[in-house]
């Protein structure tokens, strides 16, 4: 969690970013890229989370991920060794139960490009 916690505290929660894609690799492990951008637009940082081991998830279509609300960033928690990944500001597995979005997984990484 000390590597998630200061991903987000890096990024400021991912406020006003982008999330670009979710790419299924299995029937339990997804791919969320997140990209930080300037003013004007451009790619600045890109994150990639992989969750493996899913034990629950509600997705939306890549289509209309860009027209998601980032304006609260995201969530990532953990509790009862499961991470919980969502949309907007929250601290428990309740928020992420609750979110328009989330991946409940047993493991996570997370790449910087």
């Amino acid at each position: 969690m000390e590597q998630i916690n200061s991903l987000l505290e890096k990024y400021n929660h991912f406020k006003d970013a982008q999330i670009r894609s979710i790419q299924t690799l299995s029937d339990t492990s997804k791919v969320v890229t997140l990209v930080v951008q300037d003013d004007d637009g451009e790619d600045l940082h890109t994150i990639s989370i992989e969750f493996k081991d899913i034990k629950e998830s509600k997705i939306l279509q890549n289509s209309v991920l860009a027209f998601m609300d980032m304006g609260s960033g995201i969530s990532i928690v953990k509790e009862h060794d499961l991470y919980g990944f969502a949309l907007g500001s929250g601290t428990a597995m309740l928020h992420v139960h609750n979110a328009p979005m989330y991946i409940i997984a047993s493991d996570i990484s997370i790449e910087e490009k």
